[in-house]
């Protein structure tokens, strides 16, 4: 109980230092595995409590008017979250995939559950306001930033190209969070308990085949919202497609490492060309190819076992 209550406290700090969102399921994972499900309820729950609680006194106990939607989208992500980790590492029922398809079942539903929210947010005159206000602003700097004359950069196109940008990749961004927050979680857990983490190294990572339909499904969305007014099922395309990215590119830096330590490569040399990858990834245009190479790299192993494939002696 103490552990779990001190975690429950650290997470809430974490996630209250502004930068702690992606951190702060990582005690609530660590409690899980050290510990078990018993203690990882309690601290979920007092991590919830805690940090409700703070938002709660920082706006007098009442949240209303303005405050009210960023409250609720708020403790939304939140508890989609600590949700979301429950659920990967739950026991029954049992699924084909593992926990990729536990993830990806997370993000589906948190997708759902969302809709009516961003119906709520959309309809809220008071919230609507306040973020054209905050784009306004956020245009006029740019605008002096860069010396433009005039309104070059207008408020409410660069609110409409958030809200599009936003809503292409919620699913993907919940992923991100929560798949950090339970490996990194399960990682430190398993340390302290010093046993091992029971989490696949990256060079062993694979698809289910299965997955492969879902990527197909989502490609087609999206090549076909370029041609035709598809609407909503344009964003739910878009989700579909990068989810599936996401994890196909982590089966190809797989594919990668493998490969590498089979042909004997010296760890810095792997560890160089891992930093090399990093910086191409945040260079413009060339992060464009990767992010169509690796993943094609993931995704042909469906057909190619290139983990299986005998290394010549020639």
């Amino acid at each position: 109980m103490v552990e779990a209550l001190v975690a429950a406290g650290i997470s809430a700090l974490l996630y209250h230092l502004g930068v702690g969102l992606p951190l702060f399921l990582i005690p609530l994972q660590a409690v899980r595995v050290r510990r078990g499900l018993r203690a990882f309820v309690t601290a979920a729950a007092a991590a919830l409590a805690a940090i409700a609680g703070v938002r709660l006194a920082l706006t007098g106990g009442r949240p209303a008017g303005e405050t009210a939607p960023f409250l609720i989208m708020e403790l939304f992500v939140v508890c989609a979250l600590v949700g979301g980790l429950a659920w990967v590492q739950a026991s029954r029922p049992r699924l084909p995939g593992g926990r990729v398809v536990r993830l990806l079942a997370a993000a589906a539903v948190v997708g759902l559950a969302a809709i009516p929210l961003a119906r709520y947010l959309a309809a809220n005159e008071a919230f609507g306001q306040m973020l054209r206000g905050l784009f306004d602003l956020l245009a006029e700097g740019l605008n002096r930033a860069f010396g433009t004359d005039g309104a070059a950069i207008r408020g409410e196109e660069l609110a409409e190209l958030t809200r599009e940008a936003f809503l292409r990749s919620f699913l993907l961004d919940y992923l991100l969070l929560l798949t950090f927050g339970w490996w990194a979680g399960s990682r430190v857990g398993a340390r302290l308990a010093g046993r091992p983490a029971g989490v696949a190294r990256l060079a062993e990572f694979r698809m289910p085949e299965g997955l492969i339909w879902p990527l197909i499904v989502g490609l087609t969305v999206v090549v076909l919202s370029l041609f035709v007014r598809t609407g909503a099922l344009e964003f739910a395309g878009w989700n579909v497609l990068l989810a599936m990215l996401f994890f196909y590119g982590l089966a190809g830096l797989g594919i990668l490492r493998s490969l590498l330590a089979r042909f004997g490569l010296p760890r810095a040399w792997r560890t160089a060309i891992a930093v090399v990858l990093a910086i191409l990834a945040l260079t413009p245009g060339v992060n464009v190819a990767l992010a169509v190479l690796i993943p094609g790299l993931g995704v042909s192993e469906t057909w190619i076992r290139y983990r299986n494939m005998e290394r010549s002696e020639v």
